[in-house]
């Protein structure tokens, strides 16, 4: 029987009880296990072929659908998000590996490149290829989707790179289930074990130690602006620093020009409301901020706090994140007398409305609050909003609602948020991240660690691979992508041209 310091226990997100079932915490012996394992798998599932890769992540879809139920039952339970987020989770989850079955597919994505060969030429063939072992930890608003069979560790499987999971502490039990899935998946398809392992723990130690091991080479990670810096910096004390790819969060502003206020105004309103407070707060394209000039802006504002009174308080999904939530807003009210708060007796959703002249005297007032929160930024011109803009650090997206005469009038303002987000929206609401290759999440510091990368999307497969070139190498020392007959059928770039024909 194990000791009790040997094991934890998830909780009911709703109850605030804890389940039943014990979860085990990886030891040290298990923890250096997994860590070989994935470095000797290294070499053998990276030559895999793209078909042998696809069966993998078919297999996965497979194993997932045959415990859906299971999966969802202990998904609802540990985070206390309803049966319709936890099934459209569960889809989303299948459609991600169905798009990187798609890049397998058509193997663009390995960028084989190759000039034909002229006298005195050297010849040169490049192509991406993986990095290696990647750590990827389990996100808290997110069981299943950016997760343990999440786009992280689905994507990376697809470049060819082991992957570590470290299931997030408050759903390792979700995390354990889905974690059975792709175990099975390897065995079938006869890959080594090593190729995934599933590592749980409720302390800190655990994550800084599979960081700084040498034989990682590369980490994702979702969640909080502390918990993804601290990793990064980590990795980069390292005496051979790695990438680390984390999404951190983001304000995701919402810019409303005067046209659009007085048109559109009280629908404007109640679909920020519902962005608000989708997911009890907890999205991380969550509209916390909405810039508006004062004139226009009366109408709007008694909609808008008319539209959020109509949530109700919900459950978070770790009561560390609901702690969080409650202090950020008792530090606004004590500290910050120049932001008014509206919250019902209730609790829950929240809204803070300032004078833009306090936010150029204080940005930090702009700083995420993790929850159903947004603060609306009153502003005396169109102008001052470009102020407003200028100060805002890096956003996974930000949205500009205007008129078309005032987005030709007000160009300056569309191109400072450009430079600040991953995402630029003119319709609709940041919420809804949807799963395509022109998809971008990931934006300017500290929104994410590198904004040249998406976590979302088919072009999320690029953080797990490198460039490699072959100079006059023999047609057999080449990989099968970059051999003249072209034996795998993929896109490959000639002379500068997209091509399946043979050199």
């Amino acid at each position: 029987m194990a000791d009790k310091n040997d094991v934890f226990y998830t909780l009911n997100a709703t109850t605030q009880c804890p389940l039943s079932i014990p979860i085990k915490k990886t030891n040290t012996d298990e923890l250096a296990q997994a860590l070989s394992a994935a470095e000797e798998a290294t070499l053998a599932f990276a030559a895999t072929t793209l078909q042998q890769r696809i069966r993998l992540l078919t297999e996965i879809q497979k194993g997932l659908e045959a415990h859906q139920q299971a999966i969802l039952k202990t998904y609802c339970e540990e985070s206390g998000l309803p049966e319709g987020r936890a099934q459209g989770e569960f889809q989303r989850t299948h459609g991600q590996i169905e798009h990187f079955k798609a890049r397998l597919k058509e193997g663009r994505f390995l960028e084989a490149s190759i000039v034909s060969p002229i006298a005195a030429t050297a010849d040169i063939r490049k192509m991406l290829v993986p990095l290696g072992p990647v750590v990827v930890f389990g996100a808290s608003n997110f069981p299943l989707a950016f997760s343990t069979a999440g786009g992280d560790t689905i994507s990376a499987l697809a470049a060819g790179c082991p992957v570590l999971v470290k299931a997030h502490p408050y759903h390792a039990h979700t995390s354990t289930l889905v974690a059975a899935v792709i175990e099975k998946a390897i065995a079938r398809c006869g890959f080594p074990k090593g190729v995934f392992s599933h590592l749980c723990s409720d302390q800190l130690e655990l994550g800084q130690q599979l960081v700084c091991d040498p034989r990682v080479k590369a980490v994702g990670f979702t969640g909080s602006f502390r918990g993804g810096k601290a990793l990064y910096d980590l990795a980069q004390q390292r005496p051979q620093p790695i990438p680390v790819f984390a999404e951190m969060g983001s304000v995701n502003p919402v810019f409303i020009l005067p046209d659009v206020l007085q048109s559109e105004g009280a629908a404007l309103a109640a679909s920020i409301a519902g962005s608000v407070c989708l997911g009890n707060g907890q999205f991380c394209t969550n509209p916390g901020l909405i810039a508006v000039t004062k004139g226009e802006s009366v109408e709007f504002i008694s909609a808008l706090k008319t539209a959020l009174s109509e949530h109700g308080k919900g459950v978070m999904v770790h009561p560390n994140i609901q702690k969080g939530y409650e202090n950020q807003l008792e530090n606004l009210k004590k500290h910050h007398p120049e932001v008014v708060l509206y919250q019902s007796e209730a609790g829950g959703p929240a809204l803070g409305i300032v004078p833009a002249e306090e936010v150029w005297k204080n940005p930090n007032l702009m700083e995420e609050v993790f929850g159903p929160f947004t603060l609306l930024i009153t502003h005396d011109s169109v102008l001052a909003l470009h102020q407003t803009a200028q100060i805002l650090e890096g956003q996974l997206t930000a949205t500009l609602r205007a008129s078309t005469k005032e987005l030709q009038e007000h160009q300056q303002l569309q191109h400072i948020l450009q430079q600040k987000v991953g995402r630029l929206l003119f319709e609709g609401v940041p919420t809804g991240v949807s799963v395509t290759q022109t998809m971008m999440h990931g934006g300017p510091f500290p929104a994410s660690s590198d904004s040249r990368f998406t976590a979302v999307g088919s072009d999320a497969i690029y953080r797990w691979l490198r460039p490699l070139a072959f100079q006059d190498a023999p047609q057999e020392a080449l990989p099968p992508a970059l051999q003249n007959h072209n034996p795998l059928g993929i896109q490959r770039k000639i002379d500068g041209q997209w091509t399946t024909s043979a050199l």
